[in-house]
This record gives structure tokens, C-alpha cells and sequence, in this order.
């Protein structure tokens, strides 16, 4: 007899859980964009702690300053033999942290998951333990590693 053509049951996937390791180098990724272009980590970007940029210098950009584009901000350029404090908008600090930073934002785009693909090959008999702790643990589909 031939196969009826009839509705399949559907295959039911188990769960995936959040990997620890893909979301640390989530947050290096992001630090190493924020500290490029806003001259600042992900964590301050976001909040926006004024009182730690502040310090720091003139260069940093939160998110709520990015909205706010048509405000004044100031950033130090080189001009002739000394620095001087320049009016320049929002955009333009950014064009000039890129300018200053986009070495280090470059290596650190290539060689993080570089390095994490490294070391989860290196610590692949490690990270398979752990996972079968958490899985018999019976908290698999929620975190791995």
C-alpha cells in the first residue's frame, strides 16, 4: 500500500539554554564597540553614570546623549602645538573617537571570538562535564556552558 498523505506530527526540540561563554564574549564584543566609538564600556553607555565620564574626559557618550544629536559637546583636538576644547555635536565626538580608537576596536573585533573559539576547543571536555552536570541537574534548558 502506498504512504497516506496525512499531517506529520511535529519533532518537539529540547530547549537550549543560555550559553554562558557565547554571552561573556557578547559583552567583550560590545565593550570593545562602545569603548570604540563612545569612549566608554557597554554598562556606562547604557546607564549613563555622568560622574564616571565626567572624569574620565570630555569624549565619553552615553546612549541618552546619542538621542539628544543637536546638543553641544565639547572634545579636545590637537590644534597647532597644544590641545584645545572644541564645540562640536554628538556625531562629531563620535568621528573623533573612532578616529583615536579604531586600532584597538579593529584587533579586538577579530581577536575575541578568535580566542573564544579557541578556548572552547581547548576546553571542549570541560564544557560537555559541565553541561551534563547541569542537564542531570535539571537546569540544562535554562543555562549552559
Amino acid at each position: 500500500m502506498a504512504r497516506r498523505k496525512g499531517r506529520k506530527t511535529q519533532r518537539r526540540r529540547k530547549k537550549q539554554g543560555i550559553s554562558l561563554i557565547n554571552a561573556a564574549e557578547t559583552v567583550m564584543l560590545a565593550n570593545v564597540a562602545t569603548q570604540t566609538l563612545f569612549n566608554t564600556n557597554a554598562y556606562e553607555f547604557i546607564v549613563g553614570n555622568q560622574s564616571d565620564m565626567k572624569a574620565r574626559g570630555v569624549n565619553a557618550i552615553s546612549l541618552r546623549e546619542l538621542f539628544q544629536a543637536n546638543q553641544a559637546t565639547y572634545t579636545s583636538r590637537q590644534m597647532g602645538g597644544g590641545t584645545t576644547t572644541v564645540s562640536v555635536g554628538t556625531f562629531g565626538v563620535v568621528k573623533d573617537n573612532l578616529a583615536a580608537n579604531w586600532m584597538t576596536g579593529v584587533a579586538g573585533m577579530i581577536l575575541i571570538p578568535l580566542g573564544f573559539k579557541f578556548g572552547k576547543q581547548i576546553a571542549r571536555p570541560a564544557i560537555t562535564k559541565t553541561n551534563r552536570l547541569l542537564s542531570r541537574a535539571g537546569i540544562s534548558s535554562t543555562v549552559k556552558v
